[in-house]
């Protein structure tokens, strides 16, 4: 769909930091790009179907497989990177495409920061465009296969 902003991110007209993370043809992972602010949360990345879907019921048995697959893929990768912890969440809300949003949660963050203002105080890990390109071309570097991140 042309006005969604996520079928945009995917087919690349709207620039995302470090371009798409290695996923498959069902699923796209992405860094989340600073869009309405000059920063963005490090490590803030989301996971898409590659196919306009509203939300979880509109997916197919693989899709659906592919995006858990693309989400314990990525919160390795982002526990690999340093996190302590990894939010995962659907809220659905303002764009109506499936994107699944992953949190890291950075061993500086104080303890009372709840997780969904982990990306919101003041000491939170942020960076702009090319900060997010950076870590996000970090991530893919340290998990460059599209199987399993792990190699234990």
């Amino acid at each position: 769909m042309e006005e969604c902003l996520i079928c945009q991110e995917i087919a690349g007209t709207v620039a995302v930091p470090g371009g798409q993370l290695p996923t498959s043809p069902e699923v796209a992972a992405i860094h989340v790009p600073p869009l309405n602010a000059e920063s963005v949360y490090l490590g803030y990345l989301m996971v898409c179907p590659r196919r306009h879907a509203e939300d979880f019921a509109a997916l197919s048995s693989e899709e659906a497989a592919a995006v858990g697959v693309a989400i314990g893929r990525w919160s390795q990768a982002l526990r690999g990177a340093g996190a302590e912890r990894v939010y995962v969440a659907v809220v659905g809300h303002h764009v109506a495409h499936l994107h699944v949003h992953l949190l890291p949660r950075w061993p500086e963050t104080p303890a009372d920061v709840a997780w969904h203002a982990v990306d919101e105080w003041p000491g939170a890990r942020r960076g702009g465009f090319e900060e997010a390109a950076s870590f996000a071309i970090q991530l893919r570097e340290l998990y460059p296969n599209t199987d399993n991140p792990r190699s234990d």
